[in-house]
């Protein structure tokens, strides 16, 4: 099975955009990143399936998406009139997803918007996706759920992570993974898997939960730093390298940039076209709001 992925529509000149909105009004803070993007319609339209990918990979709240941010993506998701808005995650190996969306909130926030909230680890309907020219892996095996989606909009937790360095858009993306596949992608390498399966579950929208940031350890249990900040792109290459140069700053570290710039994953899906690592070739909008 294949899967056709879109190219990023949040571009200026050839440029991606990413943004950068700190405050203290979540909902605000929400609406404003996606609309320095160009707004929410340049990638939803009235025919489309939206699949949201929050991370609810652990039992601990604080190692998960905030459920205000996801409550306020779906409201700027439902502006475009999509067909219909899933909340879709596989957790961490050994976790009960069903119990995590319980302890994290985020299945009150489903009910509370009428959304459609998919534990994966309980669908019967695996598939197997052929990557874009993946180094490790020729194919993933995935959910038909999330092969549908016709926008896959990944909103991760700023977090660092024990053997990925840092966890963000694209390694929030191993969550459509069943467990044994989760488990291969260790075994294998973890990060040039994480690239591989980006060349074809590629988020088309990424905003970036950092209202609270996980430092210093990860990605169950860290050091918790409140930054009220909320970071959004269509290229999740672009994205993490700025979350990820954010989170170190965070943690007082020298040269924050260049750590950024040695992630593993985040390099090697560069380096197959997911997105954009150069930070010269990127626009950057930042905006504080009340």
């Amino acid at each position: 099975m294949t899967r056709e992925v879109r190219g990023n529509v949040f571009v200026e000149n050839g440029k991606p955009i990413v943004s950068i909105v700190k405050g203290i009004n979540v909902k605000k803070m929400v609406k404003e990143a996606i609309n320095l993007l160009g707004g929410i319609d340049k990638l939803v339209g009235s025919d489309d399936v939206v699949l949201l990918k929050p991370n609810v990979g652990f039992s601990n709240p604080d190692a998960d998406t905030t459920p205000e941010v996801v409550a306020a993506v779906i409201e700027v998701v439902r502006e475009a009139n999509p067909k219909k808005i899933i909340i879709a995650e596989s957790a961490v190996r050994g976790s009960d997803t069903t119990y995590n969306f319980k302890v994290s909130g985020i299945d009150k926030v489903a009910k509370s918007y009428n959304v459609e909230l998919i534990d994966l680890k309980k669908s019967p309907n695996i598939v197997r996706v052929k990557t874009n020219d993946g180094k490790i892996l020729e194919e993933v095996i995935t959910y038909k759920e999330v092969h549908d989606a016709d926008v896959i909009i990944s909103i991760p937790k700023l977090k660092r992570h024990v053997e990925a360095t840092t966890t963000i858009s694209l390694k929030n993306m191993m969550g459509i993974l069943p467990d044994d596949e989760k488990g291969k992608f260790h075994r294998l390498g973890l990060h040039q898997c994480i690239a591989d399966l980006n060349t074809v579950f590629k988020p088309d929208l990424c905003i970036i939960d950092a209202t609270w940031v996980m430092t210093r350890s990860g990605p169950g249990r860290g050091v918790m730093v409140k930054a009220n900040t909320i970071i959004a792109s269509g290229d999740p290459v672009a994205a993490d390298l700025i979350a990820s140069k954010i989170l170190f700053e965070l943690e007082g570290l020298d040269k924050p940039l260049e750590r950024a710039l040695s992630i593993e994953h985040i390099k090697k899906s560069a380096e197959l076209g997911v997105g954009i690592m150069d930070i010269n070739k990127l626009k950057i909008i930042e905006k504080e709001i009340v």
